[in-house]
């Protein structure tokens, strides 16, 4: 049996590999209900996990400060150098 390549025109475009699929989430990426996805989970953690409350009040406004930082620096330019 022989091998059959698959030409470049059966492929997908680029922006429409995501993972797991079309409808995968891998569209949420960048998209509103990701961060309503991210509350609900925190919210979750915090009240159903009481020992970690502390972590997560100190990691949440860290993360927070550390995605702002790599934001600015994505959004200035800095990260393609």
């Amino acid at each position: 049996m022989g091998t059959h390549q698959q030409t470049s025109h059966d492929l997908p475009h680029p922006t429409k590999v995501v993972p797991f699929g079309n409808y995968g989430a891998g569209l949420w990426t960048g998209h509103p209900i990701g961060l309503v996805i991210v509350i609900g989970l925190l919210f979750m953690g915090f009240v159903g996990l009481p020992e970690a409350r502390w972590f997560l009040a100190l990691a949440v406004p860290a993360g927070a400060i550390c995605g702002f930082f790599l934001w600015l620096l994505h959004r200035l330019g800095l990260s393609d150098r």
